[in-house]
């Protein structure tokens, strides 16, 4: 996996990246804002689950509602993400919290387009096990953030 990673933090993209004093900056607004529209999309599902939350609304008709905002943040997220990442590909990779933040990802992702779509679709969110299925997508959520933020100080 190191050929790939080392190959990747020598394209001419990630070179023109790391030796710029504002294109990492810049890519990494793009990143943070799709970070928190993805955050309140699925916070903003999650805590309906639990009736916190637009209760004018049924759960299935809310998931689609934002179904669209989560798709484009996650879009970004990965877009730029993998370009800040290209930018200092070695050191990423061999960084415990970044480590920590792509499994987090990983389970997210497969988690929200499992589980969580099949309980969004069906549920009225009252149930004990809607309310477990919302609780672990923040958790899961929360560790990708929290991996994220931990890179700079691991």
């Amino acid at each position: 996996m190191m050929p790939i990673v080392q190959w990747l933090g020598h394209s001419g993209v990630a070179q023109a990246i790391h030796n710029s004093s504002w294109l990492f900056p810049f890519i990494e607004i793009f990143h943070l804002l799709a970070l928190a529209l993805l955050g309140g999309s699925v916070i903003m599902v999650d805590l309906r689950f639990f009736g916190l939350v637009m209760t004018d609304k049924e759960l299935p008709e809310l998931s689609r509602d934002v179904q669209p905002w989560l798709r484009l943040s996650l879009a970004v997220i990965l877009t730029s993400g993998f370009l800040l990442f290209i930018s200092e590909a070695a050191k990423m990779y061999s960084n415990e919290a970044f480590r920590f933040k792509m499994l987090s990802l990983a389970l997210a992702l497969i988690f929200t387009f499992t589980i969580h779509a099949r309980f969004t679709r069906s549920e009225s969110g009252a149930s004990f096990s809607g309310k477990l299925v919302a609780l672990t997508s923040m958790a899961l959520w929360a560790c990708v953030g929290l991996g994220g933020r931990a890179i700079g100080f691991v």
